[in-house]
């Protein structure tokens, strides 16, 4: 095989799993109908409707004026990381990358289709954009993980009850303390990436993810730290919206037990990719996590619907009208991969 189908190799494998080893799209279909159908036999929809009809105003207005500082957030963390392919990659292509990424996501499973996002930089050879993309989700996994994992192990100490989720002290505090240990590896993430690189390069899938890690070794921890609080801080954004769109179904939640609940969906619906755009698996999660507090089925569901489509339906619409790019994409192709 050529340097370049090598590569060209490499980078299809970051971009997305070999078709053998995914559920083929009929299936992702029926994933989703099947989840959404769970949904439909778990909730009582007239009660949906009549909390969506009953919704207050200013909690949706706040939840709409947090969608900007989100978009920012997400939007900086991956301007600086395309920016580590030199400041010669057009502003153009980082803007319309970006887009692109939640309209790929929003039609894959687990939206792995967001790590394609790095291919639209167009001045920036393929192995190297795959390399950067694979950062940028690095960062929001580990956050997601990680406090997840948080979530999990405190939830019960504030008031939080769920029959699946009954262990005791032990677990909760072996919970937090590898929920922290995935934040720290986030911050020191070169020394992860060099002892991960060669047990990589060890299996037969893992030379492109070895090659992307490899650029990874070279992030310092003060990089590491802006790409971590840029994840966190957008992360956070969105738990809030969520809780401003419970307040405005009527449903009020202590805060801090209210977001580890929300932030326990995220951390759940992340791990269990079967649907296009997570969509019936959030919803069904979050019934799940917030059960735990009181928060009625409706309210839940309603909420997770609400943002759904605020923070995922919105940025693959506007994703949208760059789709041209996706025509374009194999202008120059042999040079990028060179």
């Amino acid at each position: 095989m050529s340097q370049s189908n090598s590569t060209c190799v490499e980078s299809a494998e970051l971009v997305g799993p070999k078709s053998g080893s995914v559920l083929p799209r009929w299936l992702k279909l029926v994933a989703t109908v099947g989840v959404l159908a769970l949904l439909v036999w778990q909730v009582r929809w007239p009660e949906l409707l009549t909390a969506v009809g009953q919704i207050s105003g200013w909690g949706v207005l706040a939840a709409i004026a947090l969608w900007l500082p989100n978009q920012y957030l997400q939007y900086l963390r991956w301007k600086l990381v395309a920016r580590r392919a030199g400041s010669a990659v057009p502003a153009s292509d980082i803007r319309a990358s970006y887009w692109l990424g939640h309209t790929l996501g929003f039609v894959t499973p687990g939206r792995i289709g967001a790590y394609g996002r790095g291919l639209f930089l167009k001045t920036v050879p393929v192995r190297e954009a795959t390399a950067l993309t694979v950062l940028e989700r690095i960062y929001s996994a580990l956050t997601v993980n990680g406090f997840g994992l948080i979530a999990l192990g405190l939830l019960p100490a504030l008031g939080w009850h769920a029959p699946w989720a009954n262990w005791g002290q032990t677990v909760s505090t072996a919970m937090v303390g590898v929920g922290a240990a995935i934040l720290t590896v986030g911050l020191v993430p070169g020394h992860a990436a060099r002892m991960l690189v060669p047990w990589l390069k060890r299996r037969s899938w893992g030379n492109g993810v070895a090659g992307a890690l490899t650029s990874v070794s070279s992030v310092g921890a003060g990089a590491s730290l802006v790409y971590m609080s840029l994840a966190a801080g957008a992360l956070a954004v969105s738990l809030v919206q969520f809780v401003c769109l419970l307040s405005a179904l009527g449903t009020s939640v202590p805060l801090l037990a209210g977001i580890l609940a929300v932030h326990l969906n995220f951390f759940l619906k992340g791990n269990i990719p079967l649907t296009l755009g997570n969509l019936g698996v959030g919803e069904w999660t979050a019934l799940l996590c917030l059960r735990g507090l009181g928060v009625p089925d409706a309210q839940a569901v309603a909420a997770s619907l609400l943002l759904f489509g605020l923070n995922v339906a919105i940025p693959a619409l506007i994703g949208v009208r760059h789709l041209r790019r996706v025509l374009t994409i194999h202008h120059d192709w042999s040079r990028r991969l060179g």
